[in-house]
């Protein structure tokens, strides 16, 4: 029997469990080589080699490299989608500092998939289907959309100075998910400092009252949120 035929083979008499971990495996080396060398600049014989399996076993578990790109894809939307979830009984600015927090851990807990999100961004059209596309455009619409709506909410209540909400949400997504380029999870400041940096600087120019703004900007005690979620 070839060698590629009883290790795949032996692959799929694996336990569901197994597979699980090989593929995150094989998705976690890509990832990597993606944000080093660029999609086009990785082969999947670069992953085969970098995970110790022939590239018959890695096309068991991804049939193209495309479809590794998308799970990279998927993975960084899904995250920053579930990372919109509120209390609804938070204040606005509560809100944006709390949605800051979780984007900047996550971020710092997997640079390379950030790196990847956006190094190739402009190209997905040529490599997904329209489905997948259109998967990846709805959650950053999602994204962009909550929060705006947040920013309106606090408009509305009185709580933020009236501004264009659709240029500050712009700018506030440019700001927090643009962090990969500098953000490192053993840099001088954590990911939690920074997010305290970021939302205290937006929400000063934002809240209405000057004693909230001077005194208590982000709305919350930041000691007792910090290995919060």
């Amino acid at each position: 029997m070839p060698a590629e035929r009883s290790d795949a083979l032996r692959t799929s008499g694996s336990s569901s469990a197994n597979g699980s971990t090989r593929r995150e495996e094989l998705l976690a080396v890509a990832t990597k080589l993606f944000a080093a060398r660029g999609y086009h600049g990785t082969r999947m014989d670069d992953v085969a080699d970098a995970v110790g399996l022939n590239k018959a076993t890695v096309y068991h578990y991804y049939a193209s490299k495309s479809l590794i790109l998308y799970d990279v894809y998927k993975s960084a939307a899904d995250f920053t989608v579930g990372a919109l979830h509120d209390d609804p009984t938070a204040s606005a600015r509560e809100t944006i500092y709390h949605f800051t927090r979780r984007l900047l851990v996550g971020i710092a807990s997997d640079i390379e998939r950030a790196a990847v999100y956006f190094q190739e961004g402009p190209y997905i059209s040529e490599w997904f289907t329209e489905e997948q596309v259109a998967y990846i455009r709805t959650s950053e619409t999602t994204v962009y959309e909550h929060v705006r709506d947040v920013i309106d909410r606090g408009i509305a209540s009185g709580e933020f100075n009236d501004c264009d909400s659709h240029v500050l949400a712009l700018g506030y997504i440019g700001m927090t998910l643009g962090a990969y380029r500098w953000l490192r999870p053993q840099g001088r400041r954590s990911a939690q400092e920074i997010a305290v940096e970021f939302s205290t600087a937006l929400l000063r120019g934002l809240i209405k009252d000057e004693t909230v703004r001077r005194e208590s900007p982000l709305g919350i005690d930041v000691a007792t949120t910090a290995g919060s979620e």
